[in-house]
């Protein structure tokens, strides 16, 4: 769990950093890297810069500059907001209480790799900034029941809600669903561009490479 937690604190400070900086002040790259080692550092998963570096291809000493210069940028463009409270206990508390409430559901060890799954898919869109851990397990869980197992969420864990309050959980599982599903990865020869396009028009100032 602490890899998977690392990687979607990655992720969240990784998409609130660029919500108020540009990639032509500071290259994604570079960014993502410095994420990544910090994510270790606030999740508790041991590793030093040295061994950190060693699996960052390139000139590594390089790569312990650029990390080590943008980690206090980091922490003040997030405002030291650090902690960040992943889905992957709550959904482990979720197959819990499947397993205690909803006895005769059939086998709830089989729900662990598609949730697993899905919940890496919301990394890629834009879920994390819009919805609390919680709702994201929820509507998770929610999104890959089907059939008879939709009534554990209707009868159990959302007991007692209101009409209007489960139309709106099935239309905000709904827009998660269609968010995942409106995934594309980019083919590599786009990517190569947007890496070439962003070369040009990089401001020096924050390029370790410029001579200025």
């Amino acid at each position: 769990m602490t890899a998977a937690c690392v990687t979607g604190t990655s992720f969240h400070y990784f998409k609130r950093f660029y919500l108020n900086n540009s990639v032509m002040d500071y290259h994604p790259k570079h960014m993502l890297v410095t994420c990544v080692y910090l994510a270790c550092k606030v999740e508790e998963f041991n590793v030093s810069i040295a061994q950190f570096v060693n699996n960052v291809r390139g000139d590594r000493e390089k790569a312990t500059d650029i990390i080590l210069n943008n980690e206090l940028l980091l922490m003040q463009q997030l405002e030291y907001h650090l902690t960040i409270h992943n889905p992957y206990r709550p959904l482990e508390g979720l197959l819990i209480d499947i397993k205690t409430r909803c006895p005769q559901f059939p086998d709830p060890e089989k729900l662990r790799s598609l949730m697993d799954d899905f919940l890496e898919r919301t990394l890629f869109t834009d879920a994390v900034l819009l919805m609390a851990p919680s709702q994201a397990n929820q509507r998770t869980s929610a999104t890959l029941l089907a059939g008879d197992q939709w009534r554990y969420v209707t009868d159990i864990l959302f007991a007692g809600c209101s009409h209007d309050k489960l139309h709106h959980i099935k239309d905000a599982v709904k827009k998660l669903h269609l968010m995942v599903k409106a995934i594309q990865v980019p083919p590599k020869d786009r990517v190569r561009a947007a890496e070439q396009k962003l070369e040009k028009c990089r401001n020096q100032e924050n390029n370790p490479d410029s001579q200025m």
